[in-house]
């Protein structure tokens, strides 16, 4: 992953921090940026609780207080039950004590370990949640989802967590049973993987049901895999009349399927709206997979500067599929096949460019899907989208010429290797 020369990253490590505070909750996408590393969080403000010890974690998950932060110290927490929040709170965060995400681990029994106890969950919220963060540590081995926001919560805020190991989905967003869901969501900075593989094919990175207004940026998403070359995945999916969903500025290495909006057919359309713009996608050829991004039943949505490789692995790197897709736009994206119509879907496009190989890109088996300086073949190839102001890195996207195809803006320069 690069970084520009010394003042333009330092420059951009202020804008970004200044973005954050400022917008942190709103529905404006920032700046894309790796997931690594996450601009750091502002200090815990209102009341801190500090714990070091498992049962101190629990005690204080069980009495906390609108306006708390709980702040955990490092180290290993083998978790006797499922850190629940579960009635009315605002403004309450679980964090680790420093800003690297690895220092503070919450441990479940193992994702095919069926005596999970008091610990199906890792962390659970419901009823009356509202802007909780949960950030700056790793949740792991849990059999079942890794974190599920259930009816009530809105406005949830998970920033630099790495998620590893769920035999579910690592973050559930579920429905109320009466028409919503979760909405206002925001997870970035984050790392999402498997070690290995899924236990089976159901897994998936990030599942929202009936959510609005979600954001989901700056992520990895690594070995979303099911076993014995099964389908797991997608690393995000919004889906069951969700709508506006913004997934930009994400890397998918190596997973079954990257960014779905919709699955099936519904009434009122299975998601509405949203923009898929600026995610590097990659998949090597001995991976096997499906779709790269998929827009099925959703009206209105944008597929903007992505850069997809499947490596061979399946045919349509981009699909917008069934009848209710339409009104949508699929432009400059740089892919390695065919952007498919199926069932009678309909879009706008423009820009693209579908014959893309692995030798344009810096390191594509590592997900570094830059522009090699080489790849004339993408490079002011685009069409001028005025959504569309910067990249993958967050370097601006010119206004005198033609953008670039695909998530990377190439620049001139050779930038420094993180």
């Amino acid at each position: 992953m690069r970084s520009g020369s010394v003042s333009r990253s330092e420059l951009g490590i202020v804008t970004v921090v200044i973005l954050f505070l400022l917008f942190a909750w709103s529905a404006v996408p920032a700046l894309a940026r790796p997931a690594t590393p996450a601009p750091p969080l502002p200090p815990p403000t209102g009341s801190v609780v500090r714990v070091s010890t498992e049962p101190q974690l629990q005690a204080a998950v069980a009495s906390v207080k609108s306006d708390t932060t709980i702040v955990i110290a490092p180290g290993h927490y083998t978790l006797t039950h499922t850190v629940t929040f579960n009635r009315a709170l605002s403004n309450v965060t679980l964090r680790g004590a420093t800003d690297n995400r690895d220092d503070v681990v919450l441990v479940g029994r193992g994702m095919t370990n069926q005596d999970y106890g008091d610990v199906p969950f890792g962390v659970w919220t419901g009823n009356a949640v509202t802007r909780i963060t949960i950030a700056n540590l790793t949740i792991r081995d849990m059999y079942f989802h890794t974190i599920i926001f259930n009816a009530g919560t809105q406005s949830p805020h998970v920033y630099n967590v790495h998620l590893v190991d769920s035999g579910q989905q690592f973050i559930k967003s579920n429905p109320d049973n009466a028409g919503g869901g979760v909405n206002n969501g925001i997870l970035e900075y984050s790392v999402i993987e498997f070690t290995k593989t899924a236990r089976d094919d159901y897994p998936k990175g990030i599942d929202i049901h009936t959510g609005a207004n979600w954001i989901i940026r700056h992520n990895l998403f690594r070995n979303i895999v099911a076993p014995g070359g099964k389908m797991a995945g997608p690393g995000v999916l919004a889906w069951n009349h969700s709508s506006n969903t913004t997934v930009e500025g994400n890397t998918f290495l190596n997973c079954s399927r990257g960014i779905m909006f919709g699955a099936n057919v519904k009434p009122g359309h299975d998601h509405t709206g949203g923009i898929v713009r600026n995610n590097f996608i990659f998949r090597s050829s001995s991976q096997p997979g499906d779709v790269g991004i998929h827009v099925c039943d959703s009206p209105n949505t944008q597929v903007l500067n992505n850069t997809v490789i499947l490596s061979g692995t399946y045919s349509s790197p981009i699909e917008y599929r069934y009848p209710g897709t339409e009104g949508g736009l699929i432009a400059n994206n740089l892919v390695d096949g065919e952007i498919r119509a199926r069932n009678g879907g309909t879009a706008t496009l423009n820009g693209n460019v579908t014959n893309a190989t692995e030798g344009m890109f810096v390191n594509p088996s590592a997900g570094d899907l830059h522009l090699k300086s080489s790849a004339t073949g993408a490079i002011d190839r685009g069409v001028s989208l005025p959504s569309v102001v910067d990249d993958w890195d967050g370097d601006p996207r010119p206004k005198e010429r033609p953008l670039d195809v695909g998530a990377d803006q190439h620049v001139t320069q050779t930038p420094a290797r993180r």
